[in-house]
């Protein structure tokens, strides 16, 4: 177990708010998760959780390179670049 300022320090988590704030900072949290784009969201997901048991740096940056690459090739790319030309948010469709 480790307590909520310790984990700040350490870097375990990336803020610490009272309880009362709880919700609503987790649910702020998730309006900035989903307006990215969906395979993103799900690529970063699986590299985070198949990433626990890597062999070594190199095997977990080797898979986070791979799944760059394949989001690099999506629809969310190019939707996000002609968004952020045309200055408005991305419409990224349901994968």
């Amino acid at each position: 177990m480790v307590e909520a300022d310790e984990a700040l320090r350490i870097g375990l988590v990336n803020r610490v708010v009272p309880a009362e704030s709880l919700v609503p900072e987790a649910l702020a949290l998730a309006d900035v998760i989903v307006a990215n784009s969906p395979l993103g969201v799900r690529l970063t997901k699986r590299v985070l959780q198949a990433n626990v048991d890597a062999s070594s740096m190199g095997e977990a940056i080797e898979l986070e390179n791979r799944n760059q690459v394949l989001a690099t090739r999506s629809p969310d790319m190019a939707e996000a670049l002609t968004a952020f030309r045309e200055r408005r948010p991305p419409a990224f469709g349901a994968d």
